[in-house]
């Protein structure tokens, strides 16, 4: 029963939440349940429970629009107008690896994902310019991947599975299914945004699909 009712403020609160992934995310929807009593507070105030720098194998994904990561930490000053304006409260801000006392803005996917908003949100409240403004179809957070070891599809344990693609703002040029054999699942195409939509959505746990900074060279 306390299954059921939680999960039907949710259900009516965040769409992006189903059944089959309720058991994953719950733990983290309860915490912030607790945190929309005090939205009104800052958002430093509101992530006080993750002050700490990202963990070396957290990805560093950038909002979308930012300018390569050097420039990026020279430009941004932490004032934390992307996460304030982020429809999604997709966007973190946490103590720099290098320098603690200041903050800079990442996403994880796992957590919150960038829904690619009509508005562009977070590029148009940035103040110092670490975020430029780029059309939709130029947004490079990072890469998806998918590893078919943990895949429900590719390993036959629900070969219905296709959230990842549902999800995708994008479409079959960044994310479709494919058949290999007796099997079937995604596989990731050329024009992926990184926004991270198909690791939230993922029902397996691990993630059978995340997202990963972007390499240069």
């Amino acid at each position: 029963m306390i299954f059921c009712a939680f999960f039907e403020v949710f259900k009516v609160d965040d769409p992006k939440i189903d059944r089959k992934n309720f058991l994953k995310k719950g733990p983290i929807l309860l915490f912030r349940a607790f945190l929309e009593g005090s939205r009104e507070e800052s958002i430093e105030e509101s992530l006080n429970f993750k002050r700490d720098p990202p963990a070396d194998d957290i990805p560093l994904l950038r909002p979308p629009g930012a300018v390569p990561e050097a420039q990026f930490l020279d430009l941004c000053e932490g004032a934390g107008a992307c996460a304030e304006a982020c429809p999604a409260d997709a966007i973190l801000l946490l103590p720099r690896k290098e320098n603690s006392d200041l903050d800079a803005p990442i996403i994880q996917p796992s957590i919150s994902a960038c829904v690619i908003c009509d508005d562009l949100s977070c590029m148009k409240a940035c103040p110092s310019g670490a975020l430029k403004l780029v059309p939709k179809e130029s947004i490079r957070i990072g890469i998806a991947k998918i590893d078919p070891d943990e895949c429900l599809a590719w390993t036959n344990m629900d070969d219905t599975c296709n959230y990842c693609v549902e999800k995708c703002p994008i479409g079959e040029m960044a994310i479709r299914i494919e058949s290999k054999g007796e099997s079937k699942g995604p596989v990731m195409g050329k024009e992926c945004v990184g926004c991270g939509l198909c690791e939230y959505h993922c029902p397996s746990f691990p993630e059978a699909v995340r997202v990963f900074e972007l390499t240069t060279g």
